[in-house]
C-alpha cells in the first residue's frame, strides 16, 4: 500500500515537469522549423531569379518582359517569406 501511494505521489510531480520539458522541446523544433522554412524561401527565391537570367540568356522566344514581370513579383515574394520566417525564428 505504502508503495502505490507513493507511486501516486511521484505520478503527480511527474506532468508538470514532464510538460515544461515538452514545450521547451515544442519551441525549439519551432524554431527550427521556421529557421528551415525561412532557408526553404530563401533558396526557392534564388533559383527563380536564376531562371529568369537563364531564360533572358537563351531567347527562347517569350515574351521577355511578362517573363521578368512575373519572375520579379515571384521572387519579392519569396524572399519576403522567407525573411520573415527567418527573423521568426530568431524571436
Amino acid at each position: 500500500m505504502f508503495f502505490f501511494l507513493k507511486m501516486l505521489q511521484v505520478t503527480k510531480k511527474l506532468p508538470n515537469f514532464v510538460s515544461r520539458k515538452a514545450i521547451t522541446m515544442k519551441l525549439k523544433k519551432r524554431e527550427l522549423l521556421y529557421q528551415e522554412a525561412g532557408k526553404y524561401f530563401l533558396d526557392l527565391s534564388k533559383l527563380v531569379f536564376g531562371g529568369i537570367i537563364l531564360a533572358e540568356i537563351m531567347n527562347l522566344g517569350i515574351n521577355e518582359t511578362a517573363v521578368f514581370g512575373i519572375g520579379s513579383i515571384a521572387v519579392v515574394i519569396l524572399a519576403l517569406f522567407g525573411f520573415h520566417y527567418y527573423s521568426k525564428s530568431k524571436k
